[in-house]
């Protein structure tokens, strides 16, 4: 059952999992003892302690953005195959990031975003968006102390099987250490608690929103080696410990994996990195849905001269399903892009992507047209993007893209296109 507590006071964990932790980070202040810790070339030790284009605001380093995104015409703004409905839609929103420094021994990261979408004629879909995010960083000689939080609320489709926007607030603890060396290896431990909680102002969601919500415990324990000069060998192992709300519906599990790869640095002609690995599930009072999975994600962008660049991503995980029947659904998709830069501001990309739902286990839906077998969800994207740099801190985003669902059972069969267009001014 799911325990209720304020996150952002405790971070509770499975048994075994903070013990683990505590050895681990002590381990490493033993390895590292006291002192700040500051890399030769001067850069920040973390990514949360850059102040880089930031302004100064007495103790604080800040720096602010407005932008407004997907200005346009949305041609099914309900992803309803049955009664189809356009609407222009539009978004605008601010975000604010603030630095404090504790000289070098660490320092502060705050940063906030709020957004409104909003919709010409159905405006009952009118909402708000927003995200709160803290971290704090302690320095010592050789390693990288922190805690963070980070609160979530957007109204949003959960995965690619719900088509209603649900209202989803993540509430998220973490706590981290990681070494800090010149050497080649980097070891690093992280504990994290999550509540996922679900709502929406619509009746009758109460059953997908049960099946979603849950809170998530995870330890992870990671390594990396750089093996050649831009290429590094990565490792990651991760224990996660779900825990759903509604007791009823027996979807408490668990899973582990180890997920070997490689990443790239973003100067070589190949940049970006390959995660491969095997997951395992194992449901406490389903054991019929425990399941071994190949899991992974690649993410490759390949520079042909000064110009072009080709783009591929694949991915393949275990995603929580609202189906009584199934726990979960195997989620597997996959792009490609094409990137032109047509000058020093403009460049264009064409993308192209295929996706793949699978359900282990059969289904039934009554209705005029009932529906009784394996279903299985296949997804085809297209996209078009051009991107215009104004100067360092404007640039201007025009898009259109369409998506088409193609499943077994043809009532959930979709399509929908997108035309926007957007800016973002970071000052």
């Amino acid at each position: 059952m799911r325990r209720r507590h304020a996150a952002c006071f405790r971070i509770p964990a499975p048994c075994g999992h903070r013990p683990a932790l505590a050895a681990i980070v002590g381990a490493m202040l033993c390895i590292a003892g006291p002192g700040p810790a500051v890399l030769a070339n001067d850069a920040p030790a973390d990514p949360d302690l850059s102040i880089e284009d930031t302004h100064r605001a007495g103790p604080f380093h800040i720096r602010a953005l407005f932008r407004i995104s997907d200005v346009g015409y949305d041609d099914n703004v309900r992803f309803d195959s049955q009664e189809r409905e356009g609407d222009t839609t539009a978004s605008v929103g601010a975000g604010l990031r603030s630095v404090l420094l504790w000289g070098k021994r660490g320092g502060l990261n705050l940063v906030q975003e709020a957004d409104y979408v909003a919709f010409g004629k159905n405006t009952d879909l009118n909402h708000w968006n927003g995200a709160l995010k803290s971290r704090g960083i302690y320095l010592v000689k050789h390693a990288a102390l922190s805690l963070g939080h980070h609160y979530d609320s957007k109204q949003e489709r959960p995965n690619t099987e719900v088509d209603q926007r649900l209202r989803r607030k993540n509430n998220a603890i973490t706590a981290s250490a990681r070494t800090l060396s010149e050497g080649r290896l980097v070891l690093e431990a992280t504990l994290r608690h999550e509540d996922i909680d679900y709502s929406s102002d619509e009746p009758g969601f109460e059953a997908s929103i049960a099946r979603l919500e849950r809170d998530v415990d995870t330890l992870t324990l990671g390594a990396e080696v750089r093996i050649l000069p831009k290429t590094t060998l990565t490792i990651e192992g991760v224990a996660e410990e779900i825990d759903f709300v509604d007791d009823s519906e027996r979807r408490d599990s668990s899973t582990r994996a180890v997920i070997p790869g490689l990443r790239f640095d973003p100067s070589a002609s190949i940049q970006g990195f390959v995660k491969i690995g095997v997951k395992s599930l194992e449901a406490e009072d389903r054991p019929q849905d425990d399941t071994d999975l190949t899991v992974g994600e690649i993410a490759l962008t390949f520079r042909m001269g000064g110009a072009t660049r080709f783009k591929g991503t694949l991915s393949r995980d275990l995603v929580f399903s609202t189906l009584q029947e199934n726990l979960y659904y195997e989620s597997t998709g996959w792009t490609a892009a094409f990137e032109r830069f047509l000058s020093r501001r403009l460049r264009a990309e064409i993308r192209y992507g295929r996706g793949l739902n699978e359900y282990p286990n059969e289904v039934s839906r009554g209705g005029t047209d009932p529906f009784v077998g394996i279903r299985e969800d296949d997804f085809t994207r297209y996209r078009l993007t051009i991107r215009y740099k104004i100067n360092t801190q404007v640039g201007l985003v025009v898009a259109a893209s369409r998506v088409e669902r193609d499943s077994t059972d043809d009532f959930h069969d979709r399509n929908r296109n997108l035309y926007t267009i957007g800016s973002t001014y970071e000052f």
